[in-house]
């Protein structure tokens, strides 16, 4: 019996100090397989979805003062724009480019904003449904690395 009982310590002993193990967690494929799928794409705006009136208002970066309440009539690439506040009409084209326009006017004189030179409005613009938003700069014809106003747009398609 002595020697059951010494057999017995000796198994529990040899079991009680037994190592183990438990696998590695590979951490590197877990945060891949963890990893959310991306955003899809936003569906590429078409020209029929631009074509229209749209009318909205445009302010200088870093301010909320409104200083053009504008409409532009666009169709195939071209927009003809006016603004209240300016008896000024500025042609345009564009290009889309995904879910954006970008845009050029073609030089236009506003003696309010430069007495003796023409202007160069260039703006790219984002198309949520109904809704537009985006930024543009104003250079001079002759400098266009010179800016007069850089602005953000906000304005939507009319009904």
């Amino acid at each position: 019996m002595r020697r059951l009982l010494t057999l017995s310590s000796a198994i529990l002993t040899v079991a009680a100090c037994t190592k183990t193990e438990t696998p590695a967690v590979d951490t590197g494929t877990a945060a891949v397989a963890a990893a959310p799928e991306p955003a899809p794409a936003p569906a590429p705006v078409t020209e029929a979805q631009i074509a229209g009136t749209w009318s909205g208002v445009s302010m200088p970066n870093g301010s909320d003062t409104v200083v053009a309440h504008w409409t532009q009539v666009c169709a195939a690439g071209k927009c003809k724009g006016t603004s209240t506040e300016d008896k000024v009409t500025i042609n345009s084209t564009y290009t889309l480019a995904g879910d954006s326009a970008v845009g050029t006017a073609a030089p236009f004189t506003n003696a309010k904003m430069v007495k003796n030179g023409q202007i160069v409005d260039a703006w790219v613009v984002h198309f949520m449904g109904d809704s537009v938003t985006g930024t543009g700069r104003m250079t001079l014809a002759s400098k266009p690395d010179s800016v007069i106003m850089a602005y953000r747009i906000a304005g939507a398609k009319k009904k």
